[in-house]
């Protein structure tokens, strides 16, 4: 370990304004858990298309289709109909959440 480059960014991070440490901080967290949190949200939704792709072989009918159809009440209320439309929301939010939003 080099421990007088650790001295030296010690000594610098405590010359550093609050402001300045703040800034740091956010900084360094997004660093450390953007990758991780991108790539879980990938995944997510990956299992989910899988889901969804099950439920469209099985009904013959796109999961956007689906949805229209079951929120107005066109299908009934089956247990494979609630389980669809729920994946579907979460697809959608985690799409939402993974995509930036513009301004």
């Amino acid at each position: 370990m080099n421990t007088k480059l650790v001295e030296s960014i010690a000594q610098i991070i405590l010359s550093l304004s609050e402001e300045e440490r703040k800034l740091l901080e956010l900084k360094i967290t997004n660093l450390v858990t953007s990758p991780t949190v991108n790539q879980s949200s990938k995944q997510n939704i990956l299992d989910l298309e899988n889901r969804l792709k099950q439920f469209e072989k099985q009904y013959q009918m796109s999961s956007s289709s689906f949805y229209q159809q079951f929120k107005s009440g066109k299908l009934g209320d089956g247990i494979d109909f609630f389980e669809w439309s729920v994946f579907y929301e979460m697809w959608n939010n985690a799409q939402q959440k993974l995509t930036p939003t513009e301004s």
